[in-house]
């Protein structure tokens, strides 16, 4: 098994105990060195009461999608938390799903800086509503 392969099985198995991930519906749907992607519906419980999406989903898939790319810089035996989290919020979100994309911007033997784009799909657009800046470390 290469490296990026055992990173994939040990993401697979680290997301089992993403609860909280599991239970707003968002699914990882690619995992790649240094970037990981997701998606997930919108539903009426991931939005706030003007029907935008929540501003804590958004943060949410931002430091899920950011700290599982700092995991596939990692070496197998650590794991990662998050250190700091920032987001920009550009747009409200309105549409049928939600789309994280999280990469590694410098990974660091101690820490691993990260950035995600959040974007909404609606009727076929695509809309960056988003952006997010993490610090993950590696323990």
């Amino acid at each position: 098994m290469d490296n990026l392969e055992a990173q994939r099985a040990r993401i697979q198995e680290k997301l089992k105990g993403q609860h909280f991930m599991h239970h707003i519906g968002f699914e990882i749907t690619v995992i790649e060195k240094g970037r990981v992607e997701g998606e997930m519906p919108l539903a009426a419980f991931t939005k706030q009461q003007l029907d935008y999406v929540h501003g804590g989903v958004t943060a949410t898939v931002a430091d899920i999608v950011a700290g599982f790319a700092a995991y596939t810089m990692s070496p197998l035996e650590n794991n990662v938390v998050t250190s700091n989290l920032q987001v920009m919020y550009y747009y409200p979100g309105q549409g049928e799903r939600l789309r994280a994309v999280g990469r590694v911007v410098k990974a660091g033997s101690r820490l691993h800086y990260c950035e995600s784009d959040i974007y909404v799909l609606n009727k076929g657009e695509v809309t960056l509503i988003a952006k997010a800046t993490a610090t993950m470390v590696v323990v």
